[in-house]
């Protein structure tokens, strides 16, 4: 049983104010395309946004939408909300602007997570850890909010806090995953490199 989380904060600024989740993607927007990956494997799937009203009719009625309990703190916040509402312990979390999230990937990283009894499980691809498309149990909701009484927003810091563990590509690849799974789009080119991919 998991939990879907996408986030939905920022203000695209690098997308020229375009709200990143409703770019089309072959004739269904980025949300509807990660809300169809997610319902893959996950039982419930909540929408983390503080501009509710922009996304109600490009969701389906049993994906929940909620707005940050702790607002303006950036993606952190985000998941605090979500955790705190998250009806299941495994929670998969994504950006909203992220075009390859897999449902594969999210359900190797949930067994990782819950066989290695750790607190997330995170994809380390090409050097780089990527948060957001972890898989993060519903206990960290607490710690996440005693990172933000402290005034910090940023994701590393949280981590320092609880016991994660990263999954190299090797481990994707030797699954026959596509890496791109992490990729997310920034700007009008990211946008465009993407369409070209699918």
């Amino acid at each position: 049983m998991m939990t879907g989380v996408i986030l939905a904060g920022g203000q695209n600024r690098r997308m020229n104010g375009q709200p990143k989740a409703l770019l089309l993607f072959h004739g269904e927007t980025l949300l509807q395309r990660q809300v169809r990956e997610m319902k893959k494997v996950c039982h419930e799937i909540l929408f983390v946004t503080n501009r509710p009203s922009l996304y109600w009719s490009f969701l389906p009625d049993d994906v929940r939408i909620l707005t940050d309990k702790i607002p303006h703190q950036g993606p952190l916040g985000g998941m605090h909300a979500a955790f705190a509402h998250a009806k299941h312990e495994q929670v998969w979390v994504v950006a909203c602007d992220m075009p390859f999230i897999s449902s594969r990937a999210a359900r190797l990283l949930a067994q990782y997570q819950q066989k290695g009894s750790c607190d997330a499980a995170i994809p380390l691809i090409n050097d780089k850890i990527h948060p957001l498309h972890g898989i993060y149990h519903q206990r960290c909701e607490k710690l996440i909010a005693q990172v933000l009484d402290r005034g910090e927003r940023k994701v590393m810091q949280f981590l320092k806090q609880v016991d994660w563990k990263q999954i190299p590509a090797s481990f994707f690849k030797e699954k026959g995953l596509d890496l791109r799974f992490v990729m997310n789009v920034n700007t009008p080119e990211d946008y465009q490199q993407a369409l070209m991919q699918i």
